[in-house]
Parts: structure tokens; C-alpha cells; sequence
């Protein structure tokens, strides 16, 4: 069976569902059942993927593959594989893991397994990705902290040399992991998402040039993966820690959840709220960490 040969490895918040999508139906790219597999992290922390205890990788390639999964984190090779064994003529297998970009293993690991693998990485202005992951959070009721409270410890661990990779801040650093895959792949391409979303039909034939593919005709963006802010976060937050929104997910249609979330969201636009002294050190970090 042929191997994954294309990885769009995020950046998390900066696009890769909503590419994902708009190259779904192009007919070279096969996008599996499971959009974010991170099959190459060895260790996927759990702030960054905690699966439903209903969840079993076992069970899911027994019983329920095909079924739609936005994120796992597959650990056996003939599951892997079984991922895109639907596959037919396509020229690529795509690979959307967004943890990817970060994750301190996962470039040599995509190397082993792939050296002639073509690489896509989204960037996005990293103060408005950081905001979004940390908005993602708290309608996952992942946290009930501020914005800004989190900068601080964050920046302050930036300082002393311990911010852990898989934190908000990190997470908006690009220089680092964008060098080593290039230092690995011969064939990586920079998306800036912004860029993308102002022009698509620009953005898109820059990335089917790279892929050596037909041009998607009338690409548009559509937000796949919008954050929408929740009514009650702090009751959300309990009951995600008690368990209860694994038994809601199981026993309740995705269209009824749906529903539900719907009526438990808002529209509203959630304020950033940073001081102006944590908004001129992030910058000063960004200006270091986040160039290419």
C-alpha cells in the first residue's frame, strides 16, 4: 500500500480544517476518516487531545471505521494504514495533524516512515492564534482562566527557559519548527492563513502548484472550525471534569448536540482583554520566535 506522502502539519488554529475541506473533494487529494490521526507524536499531551472514555482505537477500526473522527491519537501502525486503505487513484494521502508543527518528535518520525514527503504549514499571526486556541479551550470547557492570567505565567516560563511546547505561547512559535522541517524535507510550503483568506483562488493555486495538481476552480473559505463562546463556561468546565459531556456525546445524535451547543453559544466577539504591557512583551517575543 502507498504511504502518506502529504502532511499539513499546522499550525493548531491557523486553518488546516478549513483547507482541509476545501481540498476534500479535489480529486488527487484523499482525506481520511480521521482528519487529525497524530500518528508521528509519541506523546500527545492531554490539554491537546483528551479522548471520550467511550473512545477505543480498537473498537473504532472493528466497528466504526469510516466514521467520521476529527482527532485521535492512533498508536498502531495497521490502524494507521487501514486510515487510508479507502483510498483509490488519488495522487496523495493527506495527514492533517495539527500538533505536528510542535510536537519535539514528530518531524523525525514523519521522516522515517516518509523522506520524499511534501509538507504544508500554515502560519497565522500569532497573537490572534494563541487568542483562538485559548478561546477553543473554554468553549471545551478546558479551562476558566483568563487570557491574561495565562499570558503571565506563560511569558514569565518563556523567561526561564521552561515554557513546555504544547502550551498557547509556544504553540505561536514558528521559526524554530519551520526550520527543521525544512533542515529534513526538500519540499515544504509556508501558507500565511490571512494571506489565504484575502486572496483563496491565489492561495489555492499556490498550494496545487506545489502539489503539481489541477487548480480548484471558485476555491472559497468556508470556517469549518469557528470558536464559538459558550453561555456558561464555568458549568461546562464542571461537567466536562465530571464526565458528563462523554456520556452527553454518546447517548445524543450529533444533530441534537448540535442544537443544544447552538442554543448554549453566542455570537458575541470575546475581548482579548491584555494590558498594553503583556501585549508589547508578546510582541517582542513574537518578533524573536515567530519570523521565518
Amino acid at each position: 500500500m502507498a504511504k502518506v506522502n502529504l502532511f499539513m502539519v499546522g499550525a493548531m488554529k491557523a486553518g488546516t480544517t478549513t483547507l482541509t475541506g476545501l481540498f476534500a473533494s479535489h480529486p488527487d487529494v484523499y482525506t481520511p476518516p480521521i482528519k487529525e490521526p497524530h500518528y508521528f507524536v509519541e506523546d500527545l499531551p492531554k490539554n491537546l487531545y483528551e479522548p471520550s472514555r467511550f473512545f477505543s482505537e480498537g473498537n473504532y477500526f472493528e466497528n466504526e471505521f469510516p466514521k467520521p473522527v476529527h482527532i485521535a491519537h492512533l498508536k498502531d501502525a495497521s490502524h494507521y494504514a487501514k486510515l487510508f486503505s479507502l483510498a483509490t487513484s488519488e495522487k496523495y494521502l493527506l495527514d492533517a495533524s495539527t500538533a505536528y508543527l510542535h510536537a519535539p518528535d514528530a518531524a523525525a518520525n514523519i521522516f522515517a516512515y516518509n523522506p520524499d514527503a511534501k509538507i504544508v504549514i500554515l502560519r497565522r499571526n500569532p497573537l490572534k492564534r494563541a487568542f483562538s486556541h485559548y478561546k477553543m479551550d473554554l468553549g471545551l470547557g478546558r479551562t476558566t482562566r483568563t487570557f491574561q492570567s495565562i499570558m503571565d505565567e506563560e511569558i514569565a516560563a518563556y523567561r526561564k527557559g521552561h515554557l513546555a511546547w504544547n502550551t498557547y505561547l509556544a504553540m505561536s512559535f514558528y521559526t524554530n519548527p519551520v526550520t527543521q522541517f525544512k533542515e529534513l524535507f526538500s519540499d515544504v510550503l509556508v501558507v500565511d492563513f490571512e494571506r489565504f483568506v484575502q486572496d483563496t483562488p491565489q492561495g489555492s493555486k499556490e498550494i496545487t502548484d506545489f502539489l503539481g495538481v489541477a487548480n480548484l476552480d471558485d476555491a472559497q473559505v468556508e470556517h469549518k472550525n469557528e470558536t464559538k463562546a459558550l453561555r456558561f463556561q464555568k458549568l461546562f468546565f464542571v461537567l466536562k471534569k465530571l464526565g458528563i459531556k462523554d456520556y452527553f456525546s454518546k447517548i445524543f445524535s450529533t444533530k441534537f448536540r448540535q442544537r443544544i451547543f447552538g442554543m448554549m453559544s453566542t455570537t458575541e466577539k470575546q475581548s482579548m482583554n491584555l494590558s498594553e504591557a503583556t501585549r508589547e512583551e508578546l510582541t517582542t517575543i513574537f518578533n524573536t520566535e515567530s519570523s521565518l
